[in-house]
């Protein structure tokens, strides 16, 4: 298929032994030759600004992976890196506002800055399936996962939907929220949030 073999999956984990369960999957339904994974502590957003900026450093095979066309999580919560990711910029904002990674590596400055703004291209798609309430301000009644680890029922449309000023003074809206349902698990009842976003500014 001449559209697949443009299209490249990489999974990223930070655990070792991640790739190697996964081998099995991509096999499974046919994506093995057009899947790689890597290893990446996702808490580390300078780290993850490099990938996602400059993906061939990271990346066993060399080759056009720099377009990122969507970013998909599943039962995995990460509340720092999804606000890094809601509040990115896009390539064609000016200098000024996307800001460079002048200060030298290792420098007590730079140890305690926040990191320079993630750039993801226009149309990119941020898709999340997560455990969720199942409405403002309700009771997790389960023990697994953690209420703490449990997503507020608008917490994706609240973090995404945000209305940013950029350098101009101009509000704009970042995201473009597609779909924002809840479905339920298939044993224990816990409802999950199905959430989709496209990168408009």
């Amino acid at each position: 298929n001449q559209c697949m073999r443009s299209i490249h999956f990489v999974g990223i984990d930070n655990h070792k032994g991640s790739a190697r369960r996964c081998i099995p999957l991509w096999k499974n339904h046919g994506v093995d030759d057009i899947t790689d994974s890597i290893l990446l502590n996702l808490n580390k957003l300078p780290v993850v600004r490099d990938h996602f900026m400059n993906p061939s450093k990271l990346q066993s095979q060399p080759g056009p992976h720099s377009d990122i066309l969507c970013i998909f999580a599943i039962r995995f919560l990460n509340r720092k890196l999804l606000s890094y990711i809601a509040n990115s910029h896009t390539i064609d904002e000016p200098p000024t506002t996307i800001a460079t990674a002048s200060l030298a590596k290792g420098s007590k400055i730079a140890m305690h800055s926040p990191p320079s703004p993630l750039v993801l291209p226009l149309g990119t798609i941020v898709a999340i399936s997560h455990f969720c309430k199942p409405e403002e301000g309700a009771d997790w009644n389960f023990d697994h996962p953690k209420e703490s680890s449990v997503l507020d029922r608008w917490e994706l449309k609240n973090l995404f939907g945000a209305v940013c000023a950029n350098a101009n003074d101009d509000s704009k809206q970042r995201w473009q929220i597609v779909k924002d349902d809840l479905a339920f698990d298939g044993d224990h009842g816990r409802t999950l949030i199905q959430f989709v976003a496209r990168k408009v500014a």
